[in-house]
């Protein structure tokens, strides 16, 4: 590590880039090992800065910054929980900072909890395990689930008391503490660089940098830094998706004996995918994450819908008819969430 008058430089073994990350008066430059000193000088002059962290409203939060060669301004928004900064290529850090204080009110309320939810924090062992409480209208009784990240949801009906869920919580303690020991929290899906993503059912890492179009390569997924990251990330995500849909589309059709319907993809949430009556079959960009077998799975799952609008015994012995190991595949496929980069 070495130390410069205006900024501090981190040479790191396992980046191809120079980084440039602010936060509160402190500047942060990540380097490839044996870069020349008058490039990183460059950098910090010269480079918009990839992101940073900012304390607002008593608390530090993290945003980053998307070259925009077609804006003509700072622009702040919100996405995926964070603030995005839009700025044109070569704005300095002072003007960044300047538009973050000047919007700090606008996006604070936007990254306000979700009406209902409270956080809270549970001591196991000496160690503090966050969970949320999400208050439901159709909530009858309490429940706990344990999220891939190792934190808790507690989902509970209206008007319970902060008291009684606590209890109910520590009650558990037992159990929760058996199932996160020695488990390794994953890590949320987020299209930015250094984010985390699973592309046929392997963890990547998506890694920003100067080139003409997105590639995978071992674990990176390398995509250029000269636009929107997230919206790189989701169009290589359609794309991959799509491709594996169509190859499988007119063979489980023909077995099932339907015609191929229109097909749409975008992201959802909590689907894999979604058949509608038209009929249109919507798949999540994110079914490239799964092992190709699984995205096989999901498209033989729609295309029954179509035969088949419900999920009673009618529906899952014709998917069995097509596909021998669907009730394998079925749960291998609990191991996969779209907003979680963990799987088997």
């Amino acid at each position: 590590m070495a130390m410069a008058d205006r900024y501090r430089v981190e040479y790191l073994a396992g980046i191809r880039r120079i980084e440039v990350l602010t936060g509160d008066g402190e500047i942060v430059v990540r380097a490839p090992r044996g870069t020349p000193e008058e490039q990183i000088r460059a950098a910090v002059g010269e480079r918009t800065p990839s992101g940073g962290i900012l304390r607002a409203g008593g608390r530090l939060i993290r945003y980053a910054v998307e070259p925009c060669p077609r804006c003509r301004s700072v622009r702040i928004g919100v996405r995926d929980g964070g603030v995005v900064v839009k700025a044109p290529p070569g704005t300095p850090q002072k003007e960044i900072s300047a538009a973050l204080r000047t919007h700090e009110a606008w996006f604070l309320r936007h990254l306000e909890t979700p009406r209902g939810e409270e956080h809270a924090t549970l001591l196991l062992g000496g160690t503090a395990v966050p969970y949320v409480i999400a208050s439901r209208p159709r909530a009858v009784n309490l429940t706990l689930r344990i999220l891939p990240d190792n934190t808790l949801q507690i989902t509970a009906p209206p008007g319970i008391s902060r008291d009684r869920v606590r209890s109910f919580v520590e009650a558990h303690a037992a159990h929760i503490q058996k199932q996160i020991a020695g488990r390794s929290p994953a890590r949320s899906v987020e299209y930015a660089d250094g984010g985390a993503l699973l592309l046929r059912g392997r963890e990547v890492t998506i890694r920003a940098e100067e080139r003409g179009g997105p590639s995978l390569e071992g674990d990176l997924l390398l995509v250029p830094d000269d636009r929107s990251i997230h919206s790189t990330v989701s169009a290589y995500l359609r794309t991959a998706t799509l491709a594996r849909a169509n190859r499988t589309l007119p063979e489980y059709a023909g077995a099932f004996g339907v015609a191929v319907p229109p097909v749409e993809v975008r992201f959802m949430k909590t689907f894999w995918g979604r058949c509608h009556p038209d009929p249109k079959i919507v798949f999540n960009e994110r079914c490239a994450m799964l092992p190709p077998d699984l995205i096989d799975y999901v498209v033989a799952h729609e295309l029954c819908h179509l035969l088949h609008p419900h999920h009673q015994r009618p529906f899952y012995d014709a998917l069995r008819a097509v596909m021998g190991d669907a009730d394998a595949r079925k749960e291998r496929l609990k191991n996969y969430h779209p907003c979680w980069a963990k799987g088997a």
